[in-house]
């Protein structure tokens, strides 16, 4: 949901960004996103143009200004495992405009009501952080 998100309000804003999404767990490399989550894009009119997982191990990240993450234990994991810059990593939650907490939990396994939550909780991050960041200069 977060790439969906990303890729819609950033094209909304005229900011020319290429998101890229990956997991740092191997686990789910090739797996369709979940059901939950692409009925949630949906039912908020934002295209999903990624539905299939991919392990981070398989993307060049070398150019990324920022890599987001939901969770303390994706910075340690990007860190130590993939040789990306702490100082690259952010944790998305830093960005709510409602001070929830830096983590953002994963709805995975829970009913799509967890998935309207991470959903409205991502967007809120995302677009703050759009109106707020001048990592990739004025809006077009």
């Amino acid at each position: 949901m977060a790439h969906a998100i990303f890729d819609f309000e950033a094209t909304r804003r005229g900011r020319l960004v290429n998101v890229l999404s990956a997991g740092v767990w191997s686990g789910f490399d090739g797996e369709l996103a979940a059901e939950e989550a692409r009925i949630i894009c949906d039912r908020h009119g934002t295209p999903m143009p990624k539905v299939v997982s991919t392990h981070i191990a398989t993307e060049d990240l070398a150019a990324a200004t920022r890599v987001f993450v939901m969770e303390h234990s994706h910075v340690s994991a990007l860190a130590t495992d993939f040789g990306i810059s702490p100082e690259r990593i952010s944790l998305l939650g830093e960005f709510d405009p409602q001070r929830r907490g830096l983590e953002i939990d994963d709805p995975i396994g829970q009913d799509i009501a967890a998935f309207e939550r991470c959903y409205a909780r991502l967007r809120d991050c995302i677009v703050h952080y759009l109106e707020t960041t001048d990592d990739f200069g004025p809006a077009t």
